[in-house]
């Protein structure tokens, strides 16, 4: 049985998309000021794929896991899940299919075991009865010293596995890291305790708006849409569209079209295409005012628009020298077929809460 292992350092959502295009469809918008540290560890044993994400900007994330997969994420710092409040130490089962939206806090940090189902369902209970749960009823808070030792159990093996030579030693053996894992998650499911929700229907009528609102923020990314727009678009009052967005993603709807914007500007500036400039980048995402868009713009992402793009250019023309040094994380063909070398295999938040939208939506 053999074994792959990546480590991923980013500075935009947009890069960490781009490595998991196919594999795991998120979108994410950063929310809090500053720039951006995002680290990916990944380590691939064929039908089960263990990954370790942080970064430290709260930011609100959609997403959606591979189909035949299933996932099960502790969740190390707090979040706020498909509109509930997630303490330190809640674990999720996710199932394939389904799309969350979950705003993150700062630092984020989470782990996540993607396994195959049917691999699932052959594991031991309390594993095994995963399987099929329903992901309503699997949202538990573990111990948190059993989240202690499980996070500190997944930085061994993965410095382990990143050291150099260290991959023929016993401890990162494909068979020993499966044990091992099975074991500590085990653990991490006994004697949790059921995270007491708000009433469900408030909770779903509420998530279920503002992930409305957030497609069409996606759909209608040509054009400069409002908040009016979407009250319009969706039939609801402007002021229940912000009760939503404050409640399921911490800011109002037009701070986070604001936020949008920018994120979309930044990655475009991200490219560093040959002729690319920054007003062109500004006027492509609805931005007339240039001096404002740059204030924007640094007071969000801590640097100039200009220092991004020149950034970018500058690594670009690096890029082709040197590489970092790492193992790539081959992932299975059901995934991606052909897998570039070098794509990592996690998801940033996934949510049992919300079908998968169908083609089209709504418009403004």
């Amino acid at each position: 049985m053999s074994h792959h292992v990546a480590r991923h350092s980013f500075s935009d959502f947009g890069q960490c998309r781009e490595q998991l295009q196919g594999i795991w469809d998120m979108d994410a918008t950063q929310l809090s000021a500053g720039r951006l540290s995002l680290t990916l560890d990944c380590l691939d044993v064929g039908d089960v794929v263990l990954s370790h994400l942080r970064f430290d900007r709260a930011a609100a994330v959609r997403s959606m896991e591979a189909p035949g997969w299933r996932a099960l994420i502790v969740h190390v710092s707090p979040k706020r899940w498909c509109g509930i409040d997630l303490p330190a130490g809640a674990f999720v089962a996710v199932p394939s299919g389904r799309e969350a939206c979950v705003l993150s806090h700062e630092p984020w940090e989470s782990i996540g075991v993607f396994v195959r189902h049917e691999t699932l369902a052959a594991w031991e209970a309390p594993l095994a009865n995963l399987a099929d749960a329903d992901p309503e009823c699997r949202v538990l808070v573990a111990q948190p010293a059993t989240v202690r030792r499980y996070r500190d159990w997944v930085r061994m093996v993965f410095e382990a596995a990143l050291s150099e030579g260290a991959q023929d030693g016993a401890a990162t053996r494909p068979d020993a890291i499966l044990d091992a894992l099975r074991e500590r998650l085990a653990e991490v499911l006994s004697c949790p305790r059921h995270l007491e929700a708000q009433p469900p229907l408030v909770r779903v009528a509420r998530y279920e708006l503002a992930v409305a609102a957030m497609r069409m923020v996606q759909q209608e990314m040509e054009r400069r849409i409002t908040v009016r727009d979407l009250s319009r678009g969706l039939g609801v009052t402007e002021r229940s569209l912000q009760y939503a967005f404050i409640r399921v993603i911490g800011v109002t709807p037009a701070q986070y079209i604001l936020a949008d914007r920018l994120n979309r500007a930044r990655r475009h500036l991200l490219l560093g295409r040959s002729g690319a400039t920054v007003t062109a980048a500004a006027y492509d995402h609805q931005f007339e005012n240039l001096s404002r868009f740059a204030l924007q713009y640094a007071r969000l992402f801590g640097e100039r628009p200009s220092d991004t793009l020149h950034g970018a250019r500058a690594a670009m023309h690096h890029a082709g020298a040197s590489q970092p040094s790492q193992v790539p994380v081959q992932l299975p063909k059901t995934w991606r077929d052909p897998l570039p070398p070098g794509v990592a295999a996690h998801h940033v938040v996934p949510c049992g809460c919300s079908p998968a939208p169908a083609a089209g939506g709504s418009r403004a």
